[in-house]
């Protein structure tokens, strides 16, 4: 009888070495992505917030009003988005949106009217980056891995944030030195030459190259009438749902609602970020640091989170997440002083452990196969708040000189998004939604 070693070894007698993952390719292409030219992006709005303001002569809620419309329009075509990264792959939408969203902040630099920088923000930066950035990369997670989708989800965010721990100070830096449009002419320099080509990295589907999800040995689906066997795209599993099936379900509209009411808060909070912690006494360069801090506590909050999630289930750890960050604002309506804010802040890491754990639970409810469809259906509905809330926070801000009713209602809104989450169970095949 052969020993294992005797079954895997080559004549030569030396035992064969396991090759990686290439799924691992996918998760640093992702992490680098995100790391860098995600939390410039949609974190480092925030830095660009009060100069803009000064620059073009606006209010609160007029500053607030481009990224309030790139939500819409990320709204109307993210369903579109997510069935294109479906049939064509990531790889293409990826460069092309990481190229579109460089030239576009490369123009936003040029612009010296609230209505050209409107124009060239919805229309070419958000257009560019709702194709690329957290919905490409976690559409190919979601393909490459399923036991450990959790822990990738993790990782992406992550970077995400660790990234914004870095590029966020390093921003307010650079605006402050050399004003806010040198910068954006930087930021779109550096999409272009940096971020761009890292889209080459993905494939298609772990399918594409011979092997199974997670690295797992493949199943091979019957041949074609060609005589090819049919392992490029990414096979139907029994856990795979259509989007006409998903939207049926009572899981998807429970998810949909919990969604709303956590990115409501989340992207409020973040694009007042800045002049929320202005308003409570600290200078502009002082709160962009906070954030940078804040976001590196993150970082292994999220990865352990994401850890635990693929073992022990994520609805429970997402309920637990949003009553810290509920907290969070309730007391920073309440301390002074940049060391306890910051303390207060910390809670707040509640919705950036949460962000990957929500998209990893689309994976978990409707599968692998349409994954970008599907989230890509939810885009409509959360950024309907997206929109209204970040203008309504400036509006209130406006009218009061104070954050402290923004934050009160932020509060309030987490702590329904915790129940609405507690409630949320997988999805049978013909299931309603009512």
């Amino acid at each position: 009888m052969s020993s294992p070693e005797a079954d895997t070894a080559p004549p030569t007698g030396k035992p064969v070495k396991k090759k990686r993952f290439y799924g691992w390719n996918i998760v640093a292409a992702s992490a680098l992505t995100n790391g860098l030219g995600g939390s410039v992006h949609w974190q480092g709005f925030t830095v660009f917030f009060i100069p803009i303001s000064q620059s073009l002569g606006l209010s609160t809620a007029q500053t607030a009003m481009p990224f309030a419309l790139s939500r819409v329009e990320n709204g109307l075509v993210g369903p579109i988005t997510g069935w294109l990264l479906d049939r064509y792959g990531v790889r293409r939408l990826m460069i092309a949106g990481t190229l579109v969203t460089g030239i576009g902040y490369i123009l936003l630099s040029q612009t010296s009217t609230f209505f050209s920088f409107l124009l060239v923000y919805v229309f070419i930066v958000s257009l560019g980056s709702s194709t690329s950035f957290m919905q490409a990369s976690t559409t190919a997670l979601n393909t490459w891995f399923s036991r450990r989708r959790g822990m990738v989800m993790s990782i992406n965010s992550a970077a995400f944030r660790l990234g914004g721990s870095i590029m966020v100070p390093l921003l307010s830096v650079a605006v402050l030195r050399w004003g806010w449009d040198t910068t954006a002419i930087w930021v779109g320099v550096g999409m272009v030459v940096f971020i761009a080509p890292l889209g080459i990295i993905y494939k298609r589907s772990p399918e594409s190259i011979g092997v199974g999800p997670d690295g797992d040995p493949l199943i091979v689906m019957p041949e074609s009438t060609d005589g090819k066997t049919q392992t490029a795209e990414i096979p139907e599993a029994d856990g795979d749902w259509t989007a006409k099936e998903a939207i049926r379900t009572r899981a998807f509209w429970t998810l949909a609602l919990g969604t709303v009411l956590r990115i409501s808060v989340h992207g409020t909070i973040f694009v007042h970020f800045v002049p929320i912690l202005v308003w409570k006494g600290e200078t502009q360069q002082t709160g962009a640091n906070l954030i940078g801090m804040l976001a590196l506590v993150s970082v292994p909050l999220i990865l352990i989170f994401g850890w635990l999630s693929d073992r022990f289930g994520r609805t429970r750890m997402l309920a637990g997440c949003y009553i810290s960050a509920a907290t969070s604002l309730v007391l920073l309506n309440l301390v002074d002083g940049t060391w306890p804010i910051f303390a207060v802040l910390i809670l707040f890491a509640g919705t950036e452990i949460g962000s990957g754990l929500n998209w990893a639970l689309v994976g978990d409810l409707f599968g692998r196969k349409r994954f970008a469809t599907i989230r890509g259906l939810l885009a409509p509905i959360y950024n309907i708040a997206l929109f209204s809330m970040p203008v309504l926070a400036g509006w209130v801000k406006d009218e009061t000189g104070s954050y402290e009713i923004v934050l009160w209602v932020g509060a309030g809104l987490l702590i329904c998004a915790s129940f609405v989450f507690l409630t949320l169970r997988e999805p049978a095949h013909g299931q309603p939604a009512s």
